[in-house]
């Protein structure tokens, strides 16, 4: 059924675009949301900060695009011990 009688558009095409946008818009989130989201990005520096004894100096902080997109945590003051993966997800801390 189209939408006008002029129009070639029909509802089912429409609701397929949207679907796809939406597949296409939750992708590109869950592989590059939290590095631009403000909140997500403080709470994964606050945490590294955490992991690696509270000096700022002392830590390297990094997006990990693949299969697993996650946050990596590297204490430059102890490069063996290696990046600590700290998940996708980093919980914020609560407002004091």
């Amino acid at each position: 059924m189209a939408v006008t009688a002029d129009s070639t558009l029909s509802l089912t095409k429409i609701r397929y675009a949207a679907a796809i946008l939406g597949i296409l818009f939750g992708l590109a989130f869950y592989l590059y949301g939290p590095p631009v989201t403000p909140a997500l990005q403080a709470a994964a520096v606050a945490g590294c900060n955490d992991l690696t004894g509270g000096n700022f100096r002392n830590y390297e902080l990094r997006w990990v695009i693949g299969a697993d997109p996650h946050w990596a945590c590297i204490d430059r003051s102890d490069p063996a011990s290696g990046a600590v993966n700290m998940g996708w997800w980093v919980n914020p801390r609560p407002l004091s």
